[in-house]
């Protein structure tokens, strides 16, 4: 028996040796980055953590079927570029690895898309380039040591924001940490072997990065996200152990004509205003109604109002929406057909004392890692497209809703009460005044993501088809 077991280990010592000895050395010589997007930031530069893990990707795939044995004795250069016209050039200096046989190079380039779309490398939609704000050039060769290459694979790659719990001002540039941007790009790296048709495209989706600002990050910053899910067409979440359940119907809309002379027109008045008014040249006025529904707490709501079209909308130097209320007074809050509250809507507020700064990122949850990008971009203010101001129930509220950074801020009795993420229904929030009834902040939720505050979409601008219809006009 022991006779056998050491003839077996023997025998597994023989294939270990002959499998080794298959194998051809090579060494990672060195990775070279450099982004003409931001040529002056540090977030694409490696640092050793990201070198180890390009390196372990490339002996995972590309160096394993190869048959390639990684010598590890030897340190990897990183090499941040600083002009774009030392892309594509490698140095050779193989003073301390001259015996060894391969030695292979990295390439890490991030650029304009319009350099793959011009040079006919990439081929994709105008739909899908519109998300894409940077192109990831990857390119891995293999030289031997008679300075031929050997190999020599690009991978092209666009980064996708991941959806997360963040909440902020979104950036275009840099769309993830240096950490997550490492990890993609290993990730690109593992899809590399000999077999790969060159430039062919992938994607990776890595975390988005939030711009620093003084309004949201220092109360959403570690706070508790309450999720919202909205898969079945309702917002519903959990607060207090409490399931709660909303419901924003669609808006009926009803179109009055505004060159009616008639004497008994119910209208007249509301004509008179719009004549008196900054859109005395619009046409087009709508009177429409908004559903809304509590129904964990059993509430009808309704918003009135009147909506005309800005035939000036596109032409001024801060365009409002191209559909704007009428008159303030116009504007009513009903519970239960009683009526409960007014509010009044403000377009592009500059908010007072509040700023973002787009040369500092983060995660938009917390500060574990903060970006500075090194570049000359300066602080900005922050302006609200729409601020809503009303009262429920003697209660006053305001509302700020920023289109660009897909939150709803909401403030009770002048105070941040909560913060609200997502477009047409809201995704993740911070409930800031745990105080609030669940009546009230329900309410509110409603209010701010009802279909009157939406940017409208260009098909409802042009046409209001298919949208149910008042059934009984509202009279002066």
């Amino acid at each position: 028996m022991k006779l056998r077991i050491h003839g077996l280990i023997l025998f597994i010592c023989i294939l270990i040796s002959q499998f080794a000895a298959a194998q051809t050395p090579v060494v990672l010589e060195q990775i070279q980055t450099y982004s003409n997007i931001l040529p002056s930031a540090d977030y694409w530069k490696l640092d050793k953590k990201a070198a180890l893990q390009i390196r372990d990707a490339l002996e995972k795939n590309l160096f394993k079927s190869m048959s390639l044995d990684l010598n590890k004795d030897y340190p990897t250069k990183t090499l941040a570029l600083t002009k774009y016209s030392q892309l594509g050039k490698i140095q050779i200096n193989w003073e301390q690895t001259a015996s060894i046989p391969l030695h292979a190079y990295v390439e890490l380039y991030e650029l304009d898309p319009d350099l793959a779309y011009k040079n006919n490398l990439l081929d994709l939609p105008e739909s899908k380039r519109d998300s894409i704000s940077a192109i990831w050039f990857i390119t891995c060769s293999i030289i031997n040591q008679e300075k031929q290459v050997v190999l020599k694979k690009t991978l092209l790659m666009s980064i996708q924001p991941q959806t997360t719990i963040g909440i902020g001002y979104p950036t275009v540039y840099a769309l993830t940490s240096p950490s997550n941007l490492a990890k993609a790009l290993a990730k690109g790296i593992e899809q590399i072997n000999p077999s790969f048709i060159d430039l062919s495209y992938t994607e990776a989706k890595a975390p988005s990065l939030y711009a620093v600002d003084n309004i949201w990050m220092p109360a959403v910053h570690q706070a508790p996200r309450t999720l919202v899910d909205t898969t079945r067409g309702f917002i519903m979440f959990t607060r207090t152990n409490n399931r709660q359940i909303l419901r924003v119907p669609t808006a009926a809309m009803q179109k009055i004509n505004t060159n009616s002379t008639e004497l008994d027109n119910p209208y007249a008045t509301l004509l008179a205003n719009l004549k008196a008014s900054k859109w005395n040249k619009s046409k087009e006025l709508y009177q429409i109604e908004q559903p809304l529904r509590d129904v964990k707490n059993n509430m009808d709501y309704s918003i009135s109002s009147f909506l005309v079209f800005n035939p000036n909308v596109g032409y001024e130097i801060n365009p409002v929406s191209p559909i704007s209320f009428l008159n303030d007074s116009l504007n009513k809050i009903y519970a239960k057909q009683e009526l409960i509250g007014k509010f009044s809507v403000a377009e592009n507020i500059l908010q007072a004392d509040a700023w973002v700064d787009p040369n500092e990122l983060y995660n938009g949850y917390d500060s574990t890692e903060k970006i500075l990008l090194n570049t000359s971009f300066k602080k900005q203010n922050i302006i609200a497209n729409k601020q809503i101001k009303g009262v429920y129930k003697n209660s006053p509220f305001t509302i700020l809703i920023n289109y660009d950074a897909n939150i709803k801020t909401i403030f009770v009795d002048q105070q941040l009460a909560l913060i609200a993420h997502g477009d047409n229904l809201p995704t993740h929030m911070v409930i800031v005044q745990n105080n609030l009834s669940d009546e009230f902040l329900n309410f509110v939720l409603l209010f701010a993501y009802s279909e009157l505050f939406q940017m409208p979409k260009p098909e409802v601008i042009v046409s209001v088809s298919g949208i149910n219809k008042v059934p009984n006009p509202i009279e002066e």
